[in-house]
């Protein structure tokens, strides 16, 4: 799949960083699972081969936002972002704190 764009600032700055930096807006204690988690939504051929794997909680927010995924990160945060089903790009990459 194929990461388009980020809605957070600090998730782009982190993608583009190299492996176990830190980057501004985004909590240090996170830095290596997020970059683990970009690194396996852009080498994934699709979501499915992600929700196959059981990790991290994958799944889609719908009714409400169909076409919208979570990740689970942490206790509160959550890694969202939009699937495009037909093209597997992946959009509005962001760091949600659901508490």
């Amino acid at each position: 799949m194929e990461i388009k764009s980020f809605k957070s600032k600090g998730l782009k700055a982190l993608y583009k960083a190299e492996k176990g930096e830190t980057v501004k807006d985004v909590p240090a204690d996170l830095t290596k699972k997020l970059q683990a988690q970009l690194t396996l939504l852009q080498s994934a051929s699709n979501i499915h081969q992600i929700v196959s794997m059981g990790m991290w909680k994958v799944h889609e927010l719908k009714p409400k936002s169909s076409g919208k995924w979570s990740m689970w990160v942490t206790g509160n945060y959550r890694l969202t972002f939009w699937l495009d089903p037909d093209t597997n790009a992946i959009s509005d990459v962001d760091l949600e704190d659901y508490h």
